[in-house]
């Protein structure tokens, strides 16, 4: 009988993108910027961000998940990218929206 992957495959999908919308909320309600956007704002920009920060980082996330170290340092990685990238980008999008 041949192992069912779907959980792990799931695992894989999903968690990157949690982690990285965890990433946008811990920045907007721990640590706020300067005139930072809403956070609805940030999660509808983060959408496509998303795609562009985390797609690239899933192979190295499925060749980590047998090391926990690299599983979670990667994660790391993936959080800190939605803590810094999306609010910088979202403000920079608006400013040019506004001229």
């Amino acid at each position: 009988m041949q192992p069912n992957y779907i959980l792990e495959n799931l695992l894989v999908i999903i968690l990157p993108f949690a982690v990285y919308f965890l990433g946008i909320t811990i920045r907007r309600l721990a640590i706020p910027g300067k005139n930072a956007p809403p956070l609805r704002r940030q999660y509808l920009l983060g959408i496509p961000v998303s795609l562009v920060v985390v797609s690239p980082m899933l192979p190295v996330l499925n060749s980590s998940m047998a090391d926990t170290s690299a599983l979670l340092i990667t994660l790391g990685v993936i959080m800190e990218h939605g803590m810094i990238v999306n609010e910088t980008i979202t403000k920079h999008l608006a400013s040019r929206l506004a001229k």
